[in-house]
């Protein structure tokens, strides 16, 4: 998949998780950037990617994925392992 492929499908997935638009969603995004990326909301999108991307995330890992930029290097990384 490509980066760009990559990153329109996490952002539709946050887009979908946080219910806001796709638009709002840049490359740069971070855990807190958006109303509904608190903790609880974190956990959301953890089993969410899961699902889009048919990946385990490990729970040492959900720590580490508080950006777009760590979360798309995670799922690159699954997929081409």
């Amino acid at each position: 998949m490509s980066e760009n492929a990559l990153f329109d499908q996490v952002r539709s997935t946050l887009a979908e998780v946080f219910d806001v638009d796709s638009a709002e969603i840049n490359a740069e995004a971070q855990f807190g950037d958006l109303p509904k990326w608190d903790s609880m909301g974190h956990m959301d999108l953890m089993l969410a990617l899961e699902s889009a991307f048919g990946v385990q995330i490990s729970a040492e890992t959900i720590s580490q994925l508080t950006s777009v930029p760590a979360i798309l290097t995670h799922v690159d990384g699954l997929q081409n392992a």
